[in-house]
């Protein structure tokens, strides 16, 4: 198993594990403006793209957006991630790889200087989580534009 940074060729493999966590594989409305992001995203710095690699397939992806906020006294820096867009094919799921590639992806945030990292978590995927040291927030609002 390879842990890597995500590449150009891994676009299309990360639009398919993009649409399979949002459960519309089969709608291609989309794939354009993912293509765009991950190529953007990939040149910008904005975003840490990693992907898990066993044999050749790509098996499990994970990607942080970085953002600057405004400092707090428990982060001075101001520097915060969101994590998004973990996903591991189902045959490899519970092998330990989507820890490792949380524990790659977080040392690479914890290098850049990132002190807060935030996400959503389904069900299945929160022991893996809780495992890493993230704990379960409440003061969380959201306002769809």
């Amino acid at each position: 198993m390879q842990i890597r940074k995500a590449e150009p060729q891994d676009i299309p493999t990360l639009i398919h594990f993009r649409k399979m966590l949002l459960k519309q594989e089969n709608d291609n409305s989309i794939d354009t403006e993912l293509a765009n992001y991950f190529e953007n995203a990939m040149q910008d710095g904005t975003t840490i793209l990693w992907v898990a690699e066993d044999n050749g397939k790509v098996v499990a992806s994970v990607l942080l957006c970085l953002m600057q906020m405004v400092p707090r006294f428990d982060n001075l820096s101001g520097k915060v991630a969101y994590l998004t867009n973990m996903y591991t094919i189902p045959e490899y799921r519970r092998r330990g790889v989507a820890t490792k590639l949380m524990t790659a992806v977080i040392e690479v945030a914890k290098s850049q200087g990132t002190k807060k990292i935030l996400l959503h978590s389904s069900e299945m995927a929160k022991p893996v989580y809780e495992k890493l040291g993230f704990e379960e927030g409440v003061n969380y609002y959201a306002m769809k534009l």
